[in-house]
């Protein structure tokens, strides 16, 4: 797919709201998956496309005894989450070329980001680049060309581009085509947990499809209701967190069936 690159990733901002394992929201079991696949895992650990922060600090509350990382090619967002390091250690650098060396990390995470590049492939590649043998790669991803989903119905990013103009997702993926990508990178995928059914792929059609209507926003909802205050700020809040919790109860209750998001679990081939 061939798309205009003018998506302004300065002038957007996510992962600046606050983010913890628990109360029951879709965010926070994104989360907590994270957290279960980094229990055995000791040293040296980078969030990659990291934003404005709240995933690698979230993990930094938890596990203090890691090394965390934050790398993102905003110059904004990584301004927004160096303003309060909490312990995590943020660089500015892109997901195709990471600061750091071959076989220098022990496990690595990407929350929503390969959507968004040109080359998807060499970011996988290079994540396999600088995990230790056996380490461990976290990622989750929309799912928008996954077979039996609303995306694929809708022809999402070629015959409804919404996504592609208020979100700058310039790839569609399914499961099969990560599963392929990230083994012919050394990274084969060893678990597999689902999210995004019915109820929320409905909401973020409606969503985006509404963008188109209304005009482009600066960030993600969750950021914008953390932000603001008054009257409207405590109704977006609680429209937010009434949605999180949908979501969260649909990916629990049909977890077992694939969905628009995948959490999948690799491991470094050693």
């Amino acid at each position: 797919m061939t798309v205009s690159r003018a998506f302004d990733y300065e002038a957007k901002r996510w992962g600046a709201g606050p983010l913890r394992p628990k109360p029951w929201f879709m965010n926070g079991l994104k989360l907590r998956y994270l957290l279960e696949d980094l229990g055995p895992v000791r040293g040296r650990v980078p969030d990659v496309g990291c934003g404005a922060g709240s995933v690698a600090k979230a993990v930094k509350r938890a596990r203090a005894d890691l090394d965390v990382f934050g790398c993102d090619a905003s110059r904004s967002a990584i301004a927004a989450a160096g303003a309060s390091r909490d312990g995590v250690d943020f660089r500015l650098a892109t997901a195709e070329r990471l600061p750091f060396g071959d076989g220098e990390l022990d496990f690595v995470w990407i929350f929503d980001v390969l959507e968004h590049v040109d080359d998807p492939e060499q970011v996988v590649r290079e994540v396999a680049r600088v995990l230790k043998p056996g380490g461990g790669f976290h990622i989750v991803l929309p799912l928008e060309g996954q077979p039996f989903t609303l995306y694929r119905l809708v022809g999402c990013g070629t015959r409804w581009t919404a996504k592609v103009r208020h979100g700058g997702h310039i790839q569609v993926f399914s499961a099969d085509r990560f599963r392929s990508m990230a083994a012919a990178a050394g990274l084969p995928v060893i678990r597999t947990r689902w999210s995004y059914h019915f109820a929320l792929q409905v909401l973020d059609l409606l969503y985006f499809s509404w963008l188109d209507l209304r005009g482009p926003v600066s960030g993600s909802v969750e950021d914008m209701s953390a932000a603001r205050g008054g009257v409207a700020g405590s109704l977006m809040r609680a429209v937010s967190r009434a949605v999180a919790t949908t979501a969260w109860g649909e990916a629990r209750l049909l977890r077992a069936l694939p969905g628009g998001c995948g959490h999948f679990t690799c491991r470094r081939a050693s």
